[in-house]
C-alpha cells in the first residue's frame, strides 16, 4: 500500500510539473510572437478550452477600449473608497462624491439603454441621488431610454420591507417618489432575483450605458457602507469606455433572460423573481438594444462572468473540469462541494478558471486584495471551505519563487451584527492550506514548504493607516475589494470573491501598461505601505509568523 501511495504521489507531482511547464511555454510563445497581452492570451486560451460556447455572453475579449474617468487625476477611472490611505481618522477625501458623480454623468448621457445590477438592498443615499439625477437628465433629452435595475436577493432579503431588506416593488415606489411627476412615463423595469433558492443570486455590480461606458467592480450601492461613517469599508470599482461595456450589458441580458422567464406566478414571484415596471414599459426588457459603436481606445479587456446556480449555461454544461481532489476543502461529506467537485458548475462559472489562469500566467508577481480566501462552512448552503484549485495555483507560484502578495480583511471585520466583512478567525488559515499544498504538489517536507512560503509570500490584513487594524468603535477594518494583478501588467477588478460563493458575478481583466501603472501607484502601493505593519508573513523583512 505504501508503494502505491508513493507512486501515486510522484505521478501527481509529474502532472503538476507538466502543467506548470505548459503555462510557461504558452507565456513564452506569446512573448516570442510579439504579443503585448500574454496574460490575456493565456486566460482566453483556458476559457476557450473550458467554456467555448459561452464566449460573447458570459465572457468576451474586446479591443478599442479606453480606461478613463471624469476629472483631472490620472487615476480618476479607479473608483476606490474611502481612499484615505495613511489617515487614521479617514477624513473625507471626496472619493465617494467622485464615484457618485461618475454614476450620474454616465446615466445622464444615455441615449438608448441603462443597466444597473447590484445586491439588495437597492441603491440609497448618495448613490440613489446620483441615479435619480442621471435618469432625469437622460429622460429630458432622450425620453425613450430603457432603464433596467436588477438586484440580487439572498433568501428573504427581497421578500420583505425592513431597514435591512426591500422588495423590487417597494424600491419602485421609492424611485418614483424621487423622480416625481414624470416617473410613470419613464421606461423603468426593476427586478429582485434569486436564481436558485438558498444557493444563488446576483452579486455583480454593473452600471452600463448604451454599450459605450461602464462602471464595474465591488461596490454595493449603499451609502452606509462607504460614506462618512464610523467604519467605512474599503472597496474598488473601475470605469471604462468602449466595447467591453457592451459585454457588460450582454451579461445583464443573461440575468434578464432568467427574470423574464421566471417573473410570473405566485411561486416564482415568491421564491425567484420580484418584477415590476412602469406603465411606459410594454414587455419584459430581456434584450439590450443600442447601436454598435467603434472603440477609440487602445486597451484590450476580457470581460469575465459567472452564472452561479439555476441559470441556463450557453451551449450546455458538458466537458467541465475534473474533481479538484481535495477532501479538506469540503465542508461536509453529506452535501456536494460544488466549487471543487462538480464538473457542470465549472462550465457555468468560467470566471473562476479565468482568475486562476490569470494568476497562473504570472512570471514575477501576484497581487490579491480580497475580503477573504476562506469561506464559512454552513452546510447544506455553503459546502466549500476554499477553492482548492486556486490554492493549487498559488502554491505552484510560491514554488516557482514568484512573489505572492495577499491582503484581506482583518479577521472578524464587520460593520455590525448584520454586515460581516470577514470569514476567517485567524490569518494562518490561509498559510495552513498553502503549506499543505506545497507539500503535496512539490514533494516538499513540512520545513521545506514553510521555507518556500516564507521566502515568497507577503500576507497582511488590511490597514488604512500603519498599525490601525480597527476603528475607534472597535470594529476591525474591512476589505470588500475583489481584485487580482500579475507582473504589474494585467489586473482584474470585479465582483467575484476568491473564496467559494455560488453567485452571479462579473468583472474585467485589463492588460494595459498605462492603466496597470496607475493601478499600482494609486492602489497597490498605498495599500501595502499602510498594511504591511500588521503582516503575518513578509519576505522583505524576514517575518514569518505561521
Amino acid at each position: 500500500m505504501q508503494v502505491k501511495q508513493k507512486t501515486s504521489r510522484k505521478l501527481q507531482i509529474i502532472i503538476n510539473t507538466f502543467f506548470i511547464t505548459m503555462v510557461a511555454v504558452i507565456a513564452n510563445i506569446s512573448a516570442a510572437s510579439g504579443s503585448d497581452t500574454p496574460h490575456l492570451d493565456y486566460v482566453e486560451f483556458k476559457l476557450s478550452q473550458l467554456a467555448p460556447q459561452s464566449q460573447n455572453s458570459v465572457w468576451q475579449r474586446s479591443q478599442g477600449n479606453e480606461i478613463v474617468g471624469y476629472g483631472q487625476k490620472s487615476d480618476s477611472w479607479l473608483l476606490q473608497t474611502p481612499n484615505c490611505w495613511g489617515d487614521a481618522g479617514c477624513s473625507d477625501t471626496g472619493a465617494l462624491a467622485h464615484f457618485a458623480n461618475t454614476i450620474e454623468q454616465d446615466i445622464a448621457n444615455a441615449q438608448y439603454w441603462v443597466d444597473i445590477t447590484t445586491l439588495v438592498t437597492y441603491p440609497d443615499g448618495v448613490f440613489q441621488r446620483a441615479i435619480v439625477s442621471g435618469i432625469k437628465a437622460a429622460y429630458a433629452t432622450n425620453p425613450n431610454v430603457q432603464f433596467r435595475i436588477l438586484g440580487g436577493t439572498p433568501p428573504v432579503l427581497g421578500n420583505f420591507n425592513t431597514p435591512y431588506t426591500e422588495t423590487a416593488h417597494n424600491y419602485m415606489k421609492r424611485l418614483k417618489a424621487d423622480l416625481g411627476k414624470d416617473a410613470n412615463s419613464i421606461k423603468i423595469s426593476i427586478a429582485g432575483v434569486e436564481t436558485s433558492w438558498l444557493y444563488s443570486w446576483n452579486h455583480s455590480k454593473i452600471i452600463a450605458v448604451d454599450g459605450k461606458t461602464s462602471i464595474v467592480g465591488g461596490h454595493n450601492l449603499w451609502e452606509a457602507a462607504y460614506g462618512q461613517v464610523a467604519n467605512p469599508i474599503s472597496d474598488l470599482t473601475m470605469r471604462i469606455e468602449g466595447p467591453a461595456s457592451r459585454s457588460a450589458q450582454n451579461f445583464a441580458d443573461l440575468l434578464w433572460g432568467f427574470t423574464c422567464r421566471w417573473g410570473d406566478g405566485v411561486i416564482n414571484s415568491t421564491f425567484y423573481v420580484d418584477l415590476v415596471s412602469t406603465s411606459a414599459v410594454t414587455s419584459c426588457p430581456e434584450k439590450f438594444d443600442a447601436p454598435d459603436t467603434i472603440g477609440l481606445g487602445s486597451a484590450e479587456i476580457l470581460a469575465l462572468g459567472g452564472l452561479g446556480f439555476g441559470m441556463e449555461t450557453p451551449g450546455g454544461n458538458s466537458n467541465g473540469l475534473a474533481s479538484a481532489n481535495d477532501n479538506k476543502a469540503d465542508c461536509s461529506w453529506i452535501f456536494t462541494d460544488y466549487i471543487n467537485e462538480n464538473s457542470e458548475y465549472t462550465v457555468a462559472n468560467p470566471e473562476e478558471e479565468g482568475l486562476r489562469a490569470l494568476i497562473s500566467s504570472a512570471q514575477q508577481s501576484v497581487f490579491i486584495s480580497q475580503q477573504d480566501l476562506i469561506a464559512p462552512c454552513a452546510p447544506p448552503f455553503a459546502n466549500s471551505y476554499y477553492d482548492a484549485r486556486l490554492f493549487d495555483v498559488l502554491a505552484d507560484k510560491l514554488n516557482q519563487n514568484v512573489n505572492v502578495k495577499i491582503v484581506v480583511s482583518s479577521p472578524g471585520a464587520t460593520q455590525g451584527l448584520t454586515a460581516p466583512y470577514s470569514n476567517m478567525k485567524k490569518m494562518t488559515e490561509i498559510t495552513d492550506v498553502l503549506i499543505r499544498k506545497l507539500k503535496s504538489r512539490s514533494d516538499l517536507s513540512t520545513s521545506q514548504a514553510k521555507t518556500k512560503l516564507c521566502d515568497n509570500l507577503q500576507l497582511a490584513p488590511l490597514n488604512l493607516a500603519p498599525g490601525i487594524a480597527a476603528w475607534e468603535n472597535g470594529n476591525k477594518v474591512g476589505n470588500h475589494a475583489k481584485t487580482v494583478a500579475v507582473d504589474d501588467a494585467a489586473f482584474y477588478i470585479g465582483s467575484k470573491n476568491l473564496y467559494p460563493a455560488t453567485l452571479q458575478d462579473f468583472g474585467y481583466i485589463v492588460e494595459d501598461s498605462k492603466a496597470a501603472l496607475e493601478y499600482k501607484n494609486s492602489y497597490i502601493t498605498p495599500l501595502w505601505a499602510n498594511s504591511k505593519g500588521s503582516a503575518v508573513v513578509d519576505l522583505e523583512i524576514g517575518l514569518c509568523n505561521i
